[in-house]
Parts: C-alpha cells; structure tokens; sequence
C-alpha cells in the first residue's frame, strides 16, 4: 500500500496498478471457515456437573440510559464507527449526488486561482473575440436590407449569409478550444483536490499543456461521433419519409426519435473521455474505451448527475444574463415587447457580456461535478479509494 500512496503523488499517477479491479467478493470471505468439531470421546457421554450459573442482573450503579435501560460492556469487535477519511473536498469513498456537486462548489472555494482564473482567462478571450464576430461576421446579417430582398435581390443576403457561416465555424472551433482547455484544467485541479494538495495555476498550465492537442481532437471526436449518429438518423429518417410518404412514416419517425436516443446513450459514454486522458494519461482512442467501460454498467446514474448539472448551469446561466439581457433591451418590459430591438448590436454585445461572466461561474462547477464523476465512478468499480486513502495517510 505505500508504493500506491507514492505513485498517487505523481503526476499521471491516477492509471489503475497492473492487476488491479474491483474488491474482492464478499463470497470470499464469509461465512468465515470453521473449525471441524472434536471426535466424540468417552468423557463427552459423562453428563456435566452442573450447568453454569445465568449471568448477574445489572446492579443499580450500572450504567443505563433514561428509561431504565442497561447499557453494559459493548461486545469485542464492537465499538464507534471509524473516523472518515477526508484529507480534499470529498471523503474517499463512493460519493453521493449532494457530494458530487458540493465537492465541485468546495473545488472552486479552495482552489479559486486555478479554478475561476483559468475559467476567467478562457471567458475573457471567447467574449472578446464574440463580440468582435458580432460587429463583424453578424453584422450584415442583422442589417440586411429587407426591402431589397422583396424585390428579389439576394446579394446582400448572400454575402451575409457567407459572412455569418464563417463567423459560426470560428465560434465553434473557439468553443471546442475553450472547452478542451476547462475541463483539462478542473479535471487536473480535482486530482489534486481528491487528497487535498495544493495547486496553483501555474501548475495546472503546466499538466495541462503537452495534453491540449490531445483534448481538442478528442473533443472534436467526441463532437463528430455524436452528432454524426443524431445527423445519421435524422436524413435517415426524413429521406424514407419523403420517399415512401405517410405509409413508410412509421418507420421514418422512430428511426427520427432513436437517433436522439443513441445520441444522448453515445453522449454519456464517451463524457469521462477527458478525465482519462488527463489523469490516466492515456491516448485519445483509449480514453474513449476506457470512459465507455467506466459508464457501461451505470448509465442512468451518470446520465441523471450529468442532466441534473445542466439544468443547475443552465439557471444560473439565466440568472446572470438577465440583468444584461433587461439593459441591452431598454427596460424589463423590453423583454417581451415584440417590436423592442433585442436583436440589435447593443442587445447582443451585452448578451455576450453577461455569457463570458456566467460561464466563469459555471464552467468550473460542470467541469468539477464531470471529473468528481470520474473518481465516483472508479472508486464504485475499481476500489480506487484504497489507492487513495493508502496516499492520504502516506502524508500524514
């Protein structure tokens, strides 16, 4: 056990020992063996004096709790509950749903620097650079003549068109890139947080750099395969539809429907791919076979947690935003009012504004509920919390 607790200090350290798996079973070990009896011998015919004597009834000094019950020696082998082992944010052992997402809120109040300042740093750069696509690639779009479009002249919303599909794909590969590089970081703040090291954001760049082109292409994989299945199924579906009319439509809408299923199932199979890569250290098409297993025997649990952070981050995204969304438009009643200029320049900047700050907030707290999911997941099937309890009281 302290070879564990050494190689859980080094970096990379987190790939499971050769051999290792799940605890054995408790079949193994119970019922306990016992002993074969002695032969019958001429003594054991002979019956026994007298059979000994019922205990004493506790006297009145013994100790007893209100009510007149006695409270006398606890059995050997009895006694408290050991102390839990907790050197970070969350106990070592299998972790709950509260645990989850208070070990991610404990992750950004103990680590703030390397947590918000590398969430902050990615929210500054994409916001800077959407606002620019904004005033830029957007713009034609939003003040495209529509008079001359009634009279047939699409030049202008060609050239706005093209304008704006380029502004989109750069914004995606932003996203890809600011994605890869915040859950890199979150995922290698935890490893450390798990056993209550320290870790600055110095450190985090560093463990976190030779592996960024590694997570971007794995994101982007992660995005084709993905995507690709719900792409699939949809033209699938609509082609057999439009082929085959209402008659072939009751193959073509359930064919419509599983492809969100299997989108969703391939999803959160492949979610704990950029934990691996980063604490494991292992190469992309590993990741993937190695998130895949770790989900595969509990899905619906993974798929809960992770649904039930979105919806977390998507409210407190809203929240945030609001104030933002209630000055671009003028006024709250701006909101609704259906000839207010939310889509203006003004409303938009100010909506990528308020995005940048929320997503400082919430990127941090996703990330360290996705990777605090991972060491949950290990810990359930793979006993990973003796490695790491062997490391915690190796520091002691």
């Amino acid at each position: 056990m302290d070879r564990s607790g050494e190689h859980m200090s080094e970096p990379g350290s987190w790939a499971a020992p050769d051999g290792w798996g799940p605890p054995p079973s408790a079949a193994s070990t119970w019922p306990p063996s016992i002993p074969p009896a002695a032969p019958p011998s001429e003594a054991s015919s002979v019956p026994s004096a007298a059979p000994p004597a019922p205990p004493a009834p506790p006297s009145s000094s013994s100790p007893s709790l209100p009510g007149g019950t006695y409270v006398g020696e606890q059995f050997p082998g009895w006694g408290p509950r050991p102390p839990e082992v907790k050197p970070g944010v969350v106990p070592l052992r299998p972790l709950g749903l509260g645990e989850l997402l208070d070990g991610a809120v404990g992750i950004i109040r103990r680590y703030p620097r390397p947590a918000l300042g590398l969430s902050a740093a990615v929210a500054v750069v994409t916001t800077l650079i959407n606002v620019a696509l904004l005033v830029t690639a957007f713009e034609p779009l939003l003040t495209v003549d529509t008079v001359a479009l009634e009279n047939g002249d699409l030049a202008a919303l060609e050239g706005a068109l093209g304008g704006a599909a380029a502004g989109g794909l750069l914004t995606l590969v932003l996203a890809l890139l600011s994605g890869a590089i915040l859950t890199g970081g979150l995922t290698a703040v935890v490893g450390k947080a798990v056993l209550g090291e320290p870790m600055t954001f110095r450190q985090t760049w560093r463990q976190i750099r030779p592996q960024l082109v590694r997570l971007i292409v794995l994101a982007l994989l992660v995005l084709l395969i993905v995507y690709g299945i719900l792409a699939a199924g949809v033209v699938a579906g609509a082609g057999i539809i439009a082929l085959g009319g209402p008659l072939l439509a009751i193959v073509g809408v359930p064919l419509i429907l599983g492809s969100f299923v299997g989108c969703a199932y391939a999803y959160v199979r492949l979610s704990l791919a950029p934990c691996v890569l980063v604490l494991e250290r292992t190469g992309i098409a590993a990741s993937l076979r190695r998130s895949g297993a770790l989900v595969k025997r509990d899905w619906w649990r993974v798929f809960g947690i992770l649904a039930l952070t979105f919806l977390l981050g998507a409210f407190v995204t809203q929240v945030v935003q609001l104030p933002f969304a209630v000055v671009g438009a003028g006024s709250p009643a701006g909101l609704i009012d259906p000839e207010a200029d939310v889509l203006g320049t003004r409303s938009l900047v100010l909506s990528a504004i308020g995005g940048g700050i929320a997503s400082t907030l919430v990127a941090p707290f996703t990330a360290g509920v996705r990777a605090l999911l991972y060491v949950d997941r290990r810990m359930r099937a793979e006993g990973l919390d003796v490695a790491l309890t062997a490391a915690a009281n190796a520091r002691r």
